[in-house]
């Protein structure tokens, strides 16, 4: 076919020349016979696409009987992880509930705290006050100035003494 085409460029040798398009050739034969055999131009075509059309209907139910297994198989492991889903729904519900009366209980002793709190120390205002409103304290608070201007330490000391007693008692009584 392409034994009567010279190369016009000159300086490439003519056994070179033949050779490249000797290969040109070879390729170029198998690219077709490959192209032919290949879509069935040199055969019976019919035969050709019957084969192709079975081997795929063959392959789709392989695929088809796969899908089937496989969704056997995926069925039960969907119903658990619903089952999986309630069970979570079911905990976090009951973790809520808990939290809440966790939350409850602790305003609870909050409130309780306070309450004490303001109790005791409405208590100890009473209770530092009480020496300037007892009579009996006042009384022994007016002896004891008499007795400062008078000369007896003796009974001034006693008097400090009782109210020392009293002040320990009013406080004693406070603490308890």
């Amino acid at each position: 076919m392409f034994t009567n085409t010279r190369p016009v460029l000159s300086g490439i040798s003519t056994f070179e020349e033949r050779r490249k398009i000797t290969e040109e050739e070879d390729n170029f034969t198998r690219e077709i016979t490959k192209f032919n055999n290949e879509y069935g131009l040199t055969s019976n075509r019919d035969l050709l696409i019957k084969k192709k059309v079975k081997i795929e209907i063959n392959d789709l139910e392989n695929e088809a009987a796969l899908l089937k297994n496989g969704k056997s198989y995926i069925k039960p492991v969907y119903l658990g992880l619903t089952q999986i889903d309630k069970i979570q729904l079911f905990i976090s519900t009951e973790l809520k509930v808990w939290s809440d009366i966790e939350e409850n209980e602790r305003i609870k002793v909050i409130r309780e705290a306070e309450r004490m709190t303001k109790d005791l120390e409405a208590e100890k205002v009473q209770v530092t006050e009480k020496p300037q409103t007892d009579p009996e304290c006042l009384r022994l608070k007016k002896e004891l100035e008499k007795c400062k201007d008078d000369s007896w330490e003796s009974v001034c000391e006693t008097l400090q003494a009782e109210i020392e007693i009293l002040q320990m008692v009013c406080h004693f009584h406070y603490i308890f």
